[in-house]
């Protein structure tokens, strides 16, 4: 016999309101930044939007999210020994998308996504590459998610006959397609008539756009930016020119001097340092 939990609702309001919501207007947030090809922020706030979900889905089943920081992979992996049987295998090119389409597993998308999404790249570190599959892949591994944000083994509607109640997990598990209404901010907003937020959230998305909707057009194109430290400090550094070698130094101490920078990006600038003054050994001496 299962002992119910009587905070729950508690609970639940909480979890609801600090992270569904929130993901919800992080997920629109990112529909608009593509829609107007502001990609770093696209990036961010689609990865902000999913940890929050998968933290969601743990919290409301009874799980504790301490120990996790911002790895989305890791998150996923627990949500799959949760709930593996009602996750797709692939994410397969849905009907209606005629752009180009790559086939990943969920979780290799969201090691490409937090790639360009994570928080160390907030301030382009590392650069980011785009192609047009990522909004559509964005969408369907938000509805995938989105729907698990549930007790999953409560019971999923009232009986008053006697007979045996369906668990959450046996709804979504015997109807695939099929997703609890929230009732959060991406309801709300679906249902804002005319609106800015509706237009950002509904255009083009094949997961969560009602039949009939009115698309237009979306940017299909790929785009990429290379990381502005590669191109002025760790390039100069490995230059074979003394000056530029001498210039990428000087570089690299301001940044590291005056920038906050994760480990491994330091490292890796100190090493160049290391490896550059080992073949210009000038280059630390003052400038004439």
């Amino acid at each position: 016999m299962t002992t119910r939990d009587d905070l729950l609702p508690y609970k639940g309001s909480i979890i609801k309101e600090m992270y569904l919501h929130t993901a919800d207007e992080n997920y629109i947030a990112a529909r608009w930044c593509y829609r107007n090809r502001l990609m770093t922020d696209f990036f961010w706030n689609s990865v902000h939007a999913l940890e929050k979900y998968m933290k969601a889905v743990l919290l409301l089943n009874g799980q504790s999210v301490q120990c996790f920081s911002h790895g989305l992979v890791e998150l996923y992996d627990e949500i799959d020994a949760l709930a593996g049987p009602l996750l797709p295998d692939k994410l397969t090119k849905p009907t209606g998308y005629d752009g180009h389409w790559i086939e990943l597993t969920p979780r290799e998308f969201l090691e490409k996504l937090d790639q360009n999404g994570n928080a160390e790249n907030r301030y382009l570190t590392y650069g980011y590459t785009q192609h047009p599959w990522y909004l559509p892949m964005t969408d369907r591994m938000v509805w995938t998610i989105r729907r698990l944000a549930l007790p999953l083994d409560d019971d999923a509607v009232v009986s008053r006959d006697g007979r045996p109640k369906p668990s959450t997990r046996d709804v979504l598990a015997r109807q695939p397609d099929y997703a609890f209404s929230q009732m959060e901010a991406l309801e709300k907003t679906a249902a804002a008539d005319g609106s800015e937020a509706q237009h950002a959230l509904l255009n083009g998305n094949l997961a969560f756009a009602p039949p009939g909707y009115s698309h237009e057009p979306l940017y299909e194109g790929a785009s990429g930016r290379n990381p502005v430290l590669l191109r002025r400090v760790l390039d100069p550094l490995r230059s074979a020119k003394e000056d530029n070698a001498r210039h990428g130094y000087r570089m690299a101490e301001w940044v590291l001097a005056n920038t906050r920078q994760s480990k491994p990006v330091r490292q890796e600038i100190e090493q160049t340092m290391r490896q550059a003054l080992a073949t210009h050994p000038g280059i630390a001496s003052p400038v004439p």
